[in-house]
């Protein structure tokens, strides 16, 4: 198995996945600060090198490993990067993903492969169109949300055209255990900081109303996998729980499960200009073709996140 991006977030929990399933498993890395992500895994794996841009490199790699199934989550993966750098977020995601199916056509013409796409892509959804299903307009507000949309229309122009086993996963909201920059990992690491002394006991929070639909990473990955085993190639598929939360109610939370006695203030510098107030897809699609239903609690997240920051930061 390959996985590109195997130093990111939901990459390093993907690898740990698959070696739990007894797979063979190749890791590409481009950032090697994420590495961390893989510690309690690197001596299971080979970890490669290795910039999706740069098309030679990824020949030689799929050209000496041959894998039996190709899951790529390389990505510039931050919306807000990509309005400072929208060339390098469209060359990475949409040629990155080029160079990846070609390659595969080369070397691996029968190996599946997984291509990480994103919820950004449908864009501003009122809250009368949630959950959002996979046949929603394709409106994203952001060049990141834009070169998903590429990575996503290019697997399936390659099904369509060539017959690549190219299967299309939207990933919604996704979290748990050493994720960064999100609102819960923010909270919980801030929490852990005001337990552990480092700041104030006073959290500064921005609008708390939205809701949003927060998967599991650990739900997510056998999502992964199972779409691979399961899915239809050429298809769309939402990954998400169908559950949405209000950001206030995981607050509180996370507030029960503090050590500390935290003030609550909000910060008006923090507030955005404009927030979706509901983002939630339907998973409707994802649980009939494949049998995936996520099995992690909100709760359970929460809790196991906080215990990942107080044993990380301390």
């Amino acid at each position: 198995m390959l996985v590109t991006g195997a130093e990111g977030f939901i990459g390093s929990h993907l690898v740990e996945h698959l070696l739990a399933q007894g797979r063979e498993v190749v890791g590409t890395t481009f950032d090697a600060n994420g590495l961390w992500r893989l510690e309690g895994v690197r001596d299971r794996i080979q970890v490669l090198p290795m910039d999706v841009r740069d098309g030679e490199r990824v020949d030689e790699v799929m050209s000496a490993h041959g894998p039996e199934a190709v899951y790529h989550l390389a990505a510039q993966s931050l919306p807000t990067v990509s309005w400072e750098e929208p060339v390098r977020t469209m060359d990475t995601n949409a040629n990155g993903t080029v160079n990846i199916i070609e390659s595969l056509r080369r070397h691996s013409p029968e190996a599946p492969v997984l291509v990480a796409c994103s919820s950004a892509e449908y864009g501003m959804v009122t809250p009368d169109e949630v959950p959002t299903p996979e046949d929603h307009p394709l409106l994203p507000l952001h060049p990141y949300g834009v070169s998903k949309v590429a990575q996503d229309l290019l697997a399936y122009q390659y099904h369509y055209n060539f017959k690549v086993k190219a299967f299309r996963a939207r990933i919604f909201n996704t979290t748990g255990p050493r994720k960064e920059a999100d609102v819960l990992a923010d909270f919980t690491k801030r929490i852990v900081d005001i337990e552990q002394g480092r700041e104030p006991p006073r959290l500064r929070v921005g609008n708390l109303e939205p809701r949003r639909d927060f998967t599991d990473v650990r739900d997510n990955v056998r999502a992964l996998t199972l779409l691979v085993g399961k899915g239809r190639p050429g298809v769309a598929y939402n990954i998400c729980t169908g559950n949405v939360h209000r950001i206030s109610d995981l607050l509180d939370i996370i507030l029960s499960n503090s050590k500390a006695q935290v003030e609550v203030w909000e910060d008006p510098a923090l507030m955005r200009p404009s927030d979706e107030p509901v983002i939630g897809g339907s998973n409707k699609r994802l649980v009939e073709d494949t049998g995936w239903h996520p099995d992690i609690p909100i709760e359970r997240t929460i809790v196991d996140m906080l215990e990942f920051w107080r044993s990380h930061l301390g």
